[in-house]
């Protein structure tokens, strides 16, 4: 049996050559194909996640974990909603850039079946996060109060997706910073910023 260093170094092993793999398989992989990059037994791989649809959870925990440290549950500094959530969709742009797995994790495999519950319960609470957030700018006369916030945040995080999406799938990919300006550039509008940057 493997100790526990062993074992956590297994995983991390197989965890990274599955990461390889998704991003080779545009979000499929060959569990023997992760095996063999991470030089271990198919054996191990299914001891350690169970099965395919487990290594491909592990996948997009691994990086939703890394999202909520970078971005999702980041106190960024400023005075004002604009200037911390300016920073919090600078951040959000440069991590699906940075992170190959990101798209593919947000995009084709949130849709898998297999994962359906945990993508909406998952989704539900950054859109509850979403929701407090504008709701406190909002008595704070920073954001259009005529505004539900639920809905507004629901919108916001489905809008900013999409433009995070069509950035990086564009041939050639735009540039991060001009992806950042357009899509803070959506937020501030469709949030109704009473201080917009022209």
């Amino acid at each position: 049996m493997e100790g526990k260093a062993a074992k956590k170094s297994t995983r991390m092993r197989l965890l990274e050559a599955a990461r390889v793999e998704i991003v080779i398989g545009n979000g499929d992989l060959d569990v023997a194909n992760v095996a063999k990059r991470a030089g271990v037994s198919d054996g191990l791989t299914y001891y350690h996640f169970g099965n395919k649809a487990g290594l491909i959870n592990a996948i997009v925990n691994e990086f939703y974990h890394d999202f909520d440290d970078k971005v999702a549950g980041v106190p960024f500094d400023g005075d004002t909603w604009k200037e911390r959530e300016k920073a919090r969709v600078h951040a959000m742009v440069s991590l699906f850039y940075d992170d190959p797995v990101a798209m593919i994790a947000a995009t084709r495999l949130r849709t898998d079946p297999a994962f359906t519950k945990e993508e909406w319960q998952r989704n539900d609470r950054l859109e509850q996060l979403g929701a407090r957030n504008i709701a406190d700018a909002q008595r704070k006369g920073e954001i259009d109060e005529t505004y539900n916030p639920l809905m507004l945040a629901s919108m916001l995080l489905s809008g900013v997706m999409s433009g995070v999406r069509i950035a990086l799938t564009t041939k050639p990919p735009l540039p991060v910073a001009t992806a950042q300006q357009s899509v803070w550039g959506f937020v501030e509008r469709a949030a109704g910023i009473k201080d917009i940057d022209l």
